[in-house]
């Protein structure tokens, strides 16, 4: 399974955020710029707005696109 599946989960105190895996955070994400203009997310934060998570983990830099 890969990580951008693995692990996600929602908060039973809040459904609405969605827990991103273990020693993952917004930074992490492909969609942050775009979460942190509509949510204002930092790069620290550990749940996603979107539900279900949309979490795509980021490319290393200098990893060609597909």
């Amino acid at each position: 399974m890969s990580i951008n599946t693995k692990a996600l989960n929602y908060d039973p105190a809040d459904p609405d955020k969605m827990r991103l895996p273990a020693g993952v955070t917004c930074g992490n994400c492909h969609h942050i710029r775009r979460c942190k203009a509509m949510f204002g997310h930092t790069e620290s934060d550990t749940y996603c707005d979107w539900s279900p998570s949309r979490f795509i983990a980021k490319k290393p830099e200098g990893e060609a696109a597909q």
